[in-house]
């Protein structure tokens, strides 16, 4: 949820995927937004995270961190791993080398890393220097070799890696030693505009030092923390997990003593922060948890815009094989319908989303759907039609006498997704279209479900990161880590190629408008709305919120007195 990065800028997926200088004492902006007025609410450089300069900020605490289900991998890169709460968990807990303020610009985690600078453009060449101080909890130095171990484990070559993503790592030619130990040069073999968001967080090389060891070793904990907390106690049974003070950490102190994540059912979260279980709850679009934290006493409740979106996921086997049929589904969905119902109880704008890669406070935001951007019943059927469909007299589509029946997956426990599911199966059946709604335990709604590509249609939050261009590329492209249904073609891997690889941001963006369309035209995913930053804290959590396109400075949270 508010870790941005999961693996080259991977998008992370809460029930959400993770589509990512000095510290910052306030947790990475000090513009605070008061949730007040509807356009601050959604500006793309202002967050809300009650801020508190470190020094400020009084020593000890634990925070109790919700999650929703717990992790089937602790390596934050791996295709299981790459889960929104996993990854606040374990940022906590590793070497962080660029953070991002509210307007996701990059500041250099000085701790970490000292130096990182391009030093060159013919090859593009990356120069980082590793602070001296840098150690594994083991007391092993952070060095070139951990650089090495990730690009090797992400760069493609060795299909046996489970990667979430090869972004932006397939199109370095090289990972060197420089002076010493702790200078690394990276050499690209086609520029990457990018690279800011590569090496961040670092693992050991241990971790990816072969196919096992990066797919199964850290499946029941990690061994080994470079972050300001440490992993002291994983209960998989009660389902909770405590991170403390990491004792080889070389940077600021944490202000918290600890932090306990705790997993529990979305539903149950609200009413947990409410009875003082738990300290914050991510509302997202929930109008139910909405409505019971705006009534708690000593709950605050904050607001930003981040680059997070909604969407519906279509599926590609059976009859969304054929890309007419996906294209009617996304032409029969009630996307307006969706946004308004979701929306509008949060006092938040009920504004659709029509693009793919760019949230609708960003600048470079733009209409590309076409002739998808309205619901357009009778062109559904038209296709379906075409596709050799014909309607029976239940008002159901039907191809050699099979109907037309998708099967929408969601997770338990999940409302809003039981609710949105249920305006689409309106919506769809409207259309001619049958949907079963099958409802899955959320614990393993992604591992099971999602990232295996078994479903017709699903819906979940993408948590996206301040790099649209590059970090979407492992969603849209055929082969994408992130691609589960594998629903995608040559024209759009061409333009990605050229758009990751574009050093003129002006000419990256139009790139971005052409594969769009084309996203749109393959009928891949439908994108809703961008979803609220909608955080409730306990009134006294500071340097915690919605952080927007901000990232959590992990050693400055805590309670004020």
């Amino acid at each position: 949820m508010f870790g941005k990065v999961g693996i080259a800028a991977a998008v992370a997926v809460s029930l959400a995927l993770t589509a990512c200088g000095g510290s910052d004492d306030s947790g990475g902006n000090n513009n605070n937004n008061n949730g007040s007025d509807k356009k601050a609410q959604a500006a793309s450089n202002l967050n809300d995270i009650n801020p508190l300069a470190y020094d400020e900020v009084p020593d000890g605490g634990t925070m109790r961190w919700p999650i929703n289900s717990y992790p089937a991998n602790f390596n934050v890169n791996q295709i299981d791993g790459n889960e929104s709460n996993t990854n606040d968990l374990m940022e906590a807990t590793l070497p962080i080398v660029w953070h991002f303020d509210a307007g996701s610009k990059p500041i250099l985690n000085t701790d970490v890393v000292d130096k990182a600078e391009q030093t060159s453009t013919s090859p593009q060449t990356i120069e980082y220097h590793i602070n001296p101080k840098a150690v594994w909890s083991d007391g092993t130095a952070i060095t070139y070799k951990d650089f090495a171990g990730l690009w090797a484990a992400h760069n493609g070559a060795n299909k046996a890696y489970k990667v979430a993503s090869t972004n932006g790592y397939e199109q370095i030619q090289s990972v060197e030693k420089g002076a010493t130990d702790q200078d690394v040069k990276v050499v690209y073999k086609t520029p990457y505009p990018d690279w800011k968001a590569l090496f961040s967080p670092l693992l050991p090389a241990s971790l990816n030092s072969s196919p096992a060891a990066y797919n199964t070793s850290w499946v029941n904990g990690p061994n080994l923390s470079g972050g300001p907390f440490k992993v002291s106690s994983l209960d998989k049974t009660a389902k909770t997990i405590t991170i403390v003070h990491n004792d080889k950490w070389w940077g600021k102190k944490p202000k918290l003593e600890k932090i306990q994540f705790i997993v529990l059912d979305q539903a149950a979260q609200a009413k947990a922060l409410q009875s003082d279980q738990i300290d914050f709850v991510d509302i997202a679009s929930s109008v139910a948890t909405y409505a019971t934290v705006k009534s708690t006493p000593g709950v605050t409740i904050h607001k930003a815009g981040g680059p997070n979106w909604r969407h519906i996921d279509i599926g590609s086997s059976g009859p969304l094989a054929d890309v007419k049929v996906r294209q009617a589904v996304q032409l029969a969905i009630d996307r307006e319908g969706d946004a308004k119902t979701m929306l509008s109880p949060l006092d938040w704008p009920a504004t659709v989303l029509d693009s793919h890669i760019w949230m609708n406070n960003q600048a470079q935001y733009k209409s590309t759907c076409g002739e998808f951007c309205k619901r357009d019943v009778a062109k559904a059927g038209a296709l379906l039609e075409s596709a050799g469909f014909k309607k029976g007299s239940d008002g159901i589509y039907a191809k050699a006498g099979k109907p037309l029946n998708l099967n929408f997956v969601i997770p338990n426990g999940i409302k809003t997704s039981a609710d949105e599911s249920a305006l689409q199966q309106k919506a769809l059946q409207e259309a001619g279209i049958k949907v079963t709604i099958k409802s899955v335990p959320s614990d393993p709604f992604f591992s099971d479900y999602v990232l295996v590509g078994k479903f017709d249609l699903t819906i979940f939050s993408w948590i996206g990161t301040p790099f649209p261009v590059s970090s979407a590329q492992s969603i849209y492209t055929s082969t994408g880590g992130q691609n589960y249904a594998k629903i995608g073609n040559p024209e759009i891997d061409a333009l990605y190629k050229q758009a990751v690889s574009e050093l003129d941001p002006d000419k990256a963006v139009e790139l971005t408008y052409q594969i769009d369309q084309k996203i749109w035209e393959a009928g891949h995913s439908v994108p809703l709305y961008q979803r609220p930053d909608l955080v409730a804290t306990k009134s006294n959590l500071v340097n915690f919120g919605s952080f927007g396109f901000a990232t959590p400075v992990y050693e400055s949270i805590g309670f004020k007195k």
